[in-house]
């Protein structure tokens, strides 16, 4: 590979290192634009901030600091203490891009305010901010070593190699984005073909998905192993980041051609089919004939992974005049304060609670057990990120995963179903 060949994270990498290249593999020292950090890793954060004696960080304007995980700070929990002390450290630093409770997932903080444009770097405490790559920005995730950034404005990271999976054709009727990320990790998972990667998604069908569709496809694509996962921002994803940058710079870049990918794949997204995956493997996507009629105790529609406008839209197109079964209790969480507005103008939140649904705040709510927590031998199918044993309480309680339409529907059933009868029968495409 000539060194002028570069990917998209190379180009991104190299800009933040000050560099013309750089090769996979490589290890460089980046300045970032942002460091994101949420408050459940926080209190971790501040002991080693204090054990290193750090009084003052030296770009606070740098900084977004956002609680979305413990949206409610609960009697007998902890988590009011966290959010106390998360506060008060941000107004000691002059932080002001602080978040709290209500304002939603780190990821649509990002993107809806602004911070993540297109050629930006970004490093944050979890995998799947990967989705501010719907816009051109990078996520560098990492754990304990995000207060690097913090303390010295910049870090050291290894040049991920580059993947590129090419998207045609357009979504049939009753398929979401999230039955293709699912396709994607049934597919690329077992083999670990995109470990360490950054993916970048290109091809004709990724012009027929929205905004919220591509940000689903990126926020589940570290269960593959992918390091993080970026798109070149087309006309849709600019006129988005216009309209909130408020002056702020960003960088339009694109892959080399001759660029070298150490995967390359291929989806017609004509060919693929409401699936569900089964529980404990977030990879395990199998056609969802087979765990049609499973009784279930609960559904939920939220999360990074399907908690969007879209997926809001696409819950209310099945849920519309109808009532879920007596026996389970369905949960709907919007992504954040705006997505929340705008269902609300939208009358979304009407449908959805005539239906029968609870609406929580924005944030992560059910889909780290926060709230919705099942039962021993309890059902739950869910458009979250994890299905693994305990993630949402009982260890002998089973997560189903599935795109909004599935959950919706067998939400309505008491049962685990297609959608697409349902959605035949509300006309809706």
């Amino acid at each position: 590979m000539s060194m002028s060949a570069q990917t998209v994270a190379q180009k991104i990498i190299a800009r933040a290192a000050g560099r013309a290249a750089v090769e996979a593999g490589e290890y460089v020292t980046v300045t970032p634009d942002y460091t994101c950090c949420q408050e459940l890793f926080w209190p971790g954060h501040k002991r080693n901030l204090e054990r290193i004696g750090v009084d003052r960080i030296p770009r606070p304007d740098k900084a977004v600091m956002v609680i979305d995980h413990s949206t409610a700070a609960a009697m007998g929990s902890h988590h009011h203490e966290t959010h106390r002390t998360l506060r008060d450290w941000c107004e000691r630093q002059g932080i002001e891009n602080f978040f709290g409770p209500g304002n939603g997932l780190r990821h649509q903080v990002l993107t809806e305010r602004g911070f993540a444009r297109p050629g930006t770097l970004i490093f944050s405490d979890e995998g799947n901010i990967a989705s501010i790559g719907a816009l051109g920005a990078l996520n560098i995730p990492i754990s304990t070593e995000v207060l690097v950034s913090l303390i010295q404005d910049e870090n050291w990271l290894a040049v991920p190699p580059s993947a590129r999976i090419t998207l045609t054709g357009g979504l049939g009727f009753g398929v979401t984005a999230r039955d293709v990320i699912q396709t994607i990790l049934r597919d690329a998972t077992p083999d670990g073909r995109l470990l360490q990667c950054c993916v970048e998604f290109d091809g004709p069908g990724l012009v027929e998905l929205s905004l919220d569709d591509r940000q689903t496809l990126l926020a589940s694509l570290f269960h593959s192993g992918a390091y993080t996962g970026v798109m070149e921002p087309d006309a849709l994803a600019l006129a988005y980041v216009a309209a909130r940058a408020a002056g702020r710079p960003w960088r339009v870049v694109k892959a080399d051609p001759g660029a070298d990918y150490a995967a390359r794949l291929t989806y017609d997204l004509g060919a693929i089919a409401p699936l569900v995956t089964v529980p404990p493997d977030a990879h395990g996507a199998v056609p969802v004939a087979e765990v049609a009629g499973t009784r279930i105790d609960q559904a939920s529609i939220g999360s990074c992974a399907g908690g969007r406008l879209d997926d809001l839209r696409a819950a209310a197109r099945i849920l519309r005049g109808r009532r879920i079964a007596s026996h389970v209790t369905l949960y709907v969480t919007p992504g954040s304060r705006g997505i929340y507005a705008e269902a609300a103008r939208e009358g979304l939140l009407e449908i959805l609670a005539e239906a029968g649904a609870a609406i929580l705040a924005p944030g992560c709510t059910t889909c780290w057990g926060y709230q919705g927590v099942l039962n021993d031998g309890e059902v739950s199918i869910s458009t979250q990120q994890f299905n693994y044993q305990g993630r949402n309480g009982s260890r002998s309680a089973h997560v189903f995963l599935g795109g909004p339409y599935v959950v919706a529907a067998s939400a309505v059933a008491g049962r685990i179903v297609d959608p697409r009868p349902m959605l035949a029968e509300a006309g809706a495409a």
